[in-house]
């Protein structure tokens, strides 16, 4: 399989080269009249945007700023863009802007609304339209840089090298500074990585027929749980489920940003008959909310109450977005 696919990807990688080419040469980029944070990948899926993307929201808001978040938006044309409601729903505050023209979004929403300064652009790194102050992508330091491959063969969007083009990496799922992979990253980026980070739970929200309520973490000890995590990497979650004390009966199946239907809800009732919760992301949560039938459920969800915790370099990053901000 690797032979007949490896041409493909070589073929892509040179399609992105050329690409990226042109927006070198700066044909076709649109400088939208206020400083532009682009939070991105150079793999598909998995190295927590959506945290990250909250992170630097809500530095901004604490720097006295009013920033607007602009993303593509999975499934948007159907009203269930996972990621927009997910952010929706933990930043009430920040605009979200979930348009496949995100240019046209972000322009049309500052007209409307000047006091907007900032944009964070979610899931940036490629979509390179949009001019940037700042570039950050994010490396999943459970996996092995340098034995990603391009796609379709393998994960990587663009060749490593591009990592050059980002002015910031910060290496996520990480418990501890890995020097290895920081020598890999210097090498393509040329700096070291500015953070490191990891993603943790705070806490769980517990929803049921009473209402919704939040709860330590090893509130789900000796509990039997059933799974959907729509998430690109769900073995992780699984992980951290177990180490407290929990127990997966059934996972039930899901692709990253999976469509949750009557239909979808239903498998989940009759996978959880016999256990005592249901178990979901918080990107699941926003899609399964408004199709729940508590009365026939009969059983608690919860859902994992996300944040990032910079275990290095939080005061370098802070410092780098304020001097972004500073700019003329």
């Amino acid at each position: 399989m690797k032979s007949v696919l490896s041409p493909i990807s070589v073929a892509y990688g040179l399609v992105v080269d050329a690409r990226n080419a042109r927006y070198d040469s700066g044909r076709g980029v649109i400088d939208v009249g206020c400083p532009v944070i682009s939070i991105g990948n150079i793999t598909a899926g998995g190295t927590g945007k959506t945290p990250m993307v909250r992170w630097f929201a809500e530095e901004l808001i604490a720097l006295g700023r009013q920033p607007a978040i602009a993303l593509r938006g999975y499934g948007r044309g159907t009203g269930a863009s996972d990621e927009a409601m997910e952010h929706e729903a933990s930043l009430p505050e920040v605009s979200v802007l979930a348009n496949p023209n995100r240019t046209a979004a972000i322009i049309q929403h500052r007209a409307m609304h000047p006091e907007c300064d900032v944009i964070v652009l979610d899931d940036g790194f490629q979509h390179r339209k949009v001019a940037r102050s700042m570039d950050v992508v994010l490396i999943d330091g459970r996996r092995d840089l340098e034995k990603e491959s391009l796609l379709p063969h393998g994960r990587l969007r663009e060749p490593l090298s591009s990592l050059r083009r980002a002015t910031e990496v910060i290496v996520t799922h990480a418990e501890k500074i890995d020097s290895q992979l920081a020598e890999v990253i210097h090498r393509y980026h040329g700096q070291e990585p500015v953070a490191w980070c990891n993603h943790v739970w705070t806490g769980l929200t517990r929803h049921d027929s009473e209402g919704v309520e939040d709860v330590p973490v090893d509130s789900i000890a000796g509990l039997r749980l059933v799974t959907h995590l729509g998430v690109a990497q769900p073995a992780g979650i699984i992980r951290q489920i177990e180490s407290v004390g929990g127990v997966v009966t059934h996972q039930c199946r899901a692709r990253d940003h999976a469509k949750v239907t009557p239909r979808t809800i239903l498998e989940v009732e009759r996978a959880a008959k016999d256990a005592d919760a249901i178990f979901v992301t918080g990107k699941d949560w926003v899609k399964f909310r408004g199709l729940i039938e508590w009365g026939t459920l009969g059983k608690p969800v919860f859902v994992p109450q996300l944040s990032m915790d910079l275990i290095n370099g939080s005061e370098e990053l802070k410092q780098r977005l304020l001097g972004v901000l500073e700019r003329p």
